[in-house]
């Protein structure tokens, strides 16, 4: 039976008041099925108006342009789908739920252009006609999304240096050796400036800086997007490499040592070296929580830094690659 989708024309006032209105407002059957939609509802979507009544809510916002089957909405099990802020919230509403104030994330594409939004979303059941349907009022705050993930970017940055500060460190220290891979294997390292006091006192404590901001600088550009790199405290910085082996993870160090030790002999003829501890964690590993990592890291680094400057400790010896 077909549906009779169209407002009422003697509710005039409430037609225009539901186009103009400037939050997004779209109205949908139990199936997904498109009753009515907004102007602004197509602004927020990056989309054209027309009608798309009686249309899946897939098919009318172009979710099929990201390889998804729009004839049923709702009903496909690809990763889209399943991660639909707006199928999740019609099917809480189904179950008899309102929703209030949630946030939901929607994936569109039009003109092959791929976008994903952030929304605050209301919801709720209503009844036209006789016949079910679903209200979702919506309200776009992607641009607040990126703001609080900058700014939440910044709060994890030790901003002396941009590297992690400790807190994040830590956090992403502890994820790492909470994961549940069995068959990887990983090398945390941490390493401390030699002479950094003496440092200071001679060249003063901008310079100092100077050699944490460079030798951070460095540091990302011979690392990986996956490993981990941060500030530990003073000038203390932890490194975990994931699925390389001590000898990888030494050979990284003294490309690291190497530049840096180049860099601030050339341009101001002094001598900056730091030392190292490497521990690598395999297969026969006893299980150690990331506190116990992070002491046998430092008491390594103790003793590479009691033998004097530019080198590593491992447990299998000294490195001697690092330039005295």
């Amino acid at each position: 039976m077909e549906r009779n989708v169209e407002f009422n024309k003697q509710d005039t006032f409430f037609y225009d008041l539901f186009l103009g209105n400037k939050i997004g407002q779209v109205i949908v059957d139990e199936q997904f099925n498109i009753m009515f939609a907004n102007i602004r509802m197509f602004e927020l979507l990056d989309s054209a108006p027309y009608d798309v009544v009686n249309m899946s809510f897939g098919r009318a916002f172009h979710c099929s342009e990201l390889g998804v089957n729009c004839q049923e909405c709702g009903t496909g099990d690809s990763e889209y789908c399943k991660s639909c802020g707006f199928m999740n919230a019609v099917r809480t509403i189904k179950r008899g739920s309102l929703i209030d104030n949630s946030t939901v994330k929607f994936s569109c594409c039009y003109n092959n252009h791929f976008e994903e939004k952030w929304f605050q979303l209301n919801g709720s059941k209503l009844s036209y006609h006789d016949q079910n349907c679903i209200a979702l009022v919506l309200a776009d705050i992607t641009d607040l999304k990126q703001r609080e993930k900058h700014l939440k970017g910044l709060l994890s940055l030790d901003l002396a240096t941009g590297s992690m500060n400790k807190y994040s460190l830590m956090k992403a220290i502890r994820k790492r050796v909470r994961a549940k891979e069995t068959t990887d294997q990983y090398s945390i390292c941490m390493i401390d400036f030699d002479n950094f006091k003496a440092l200071n006192d001679q060249y003063g404590h901008l310079f100092g800086d100077k050699v944490l901001e460079k030798f951070s600088d460095i540091a990302r550009r011979h690392i990986r997007k996956d490993d981990i790199f941060g500030r530990y405290g003073g000038e203390e910085f932890v490194f975990v490499f994931d699925n390389i082996d001590e000898r990888q993870s030494l050979e990284i160090l003294k490309r690291i040592h190497t530049e840096l030790e180049k860099y601030f002999t050339k341009r101001y003829k002094v001598s900056v070296t730091f030392s190292a501890g490497v521990f690598t964690v395999d297969n026969g590993t006893r299980p150690l929580s990331h506190t116990e990592l992070l002491a046998k890291v430092d008491s390594l680094l103790y003793e590479a830094k009691s033998r004097g400057r530019g080198r590593a400790i491992s447990p299998s010896g000294e490195k001697p690659f690092m330039n005295a």
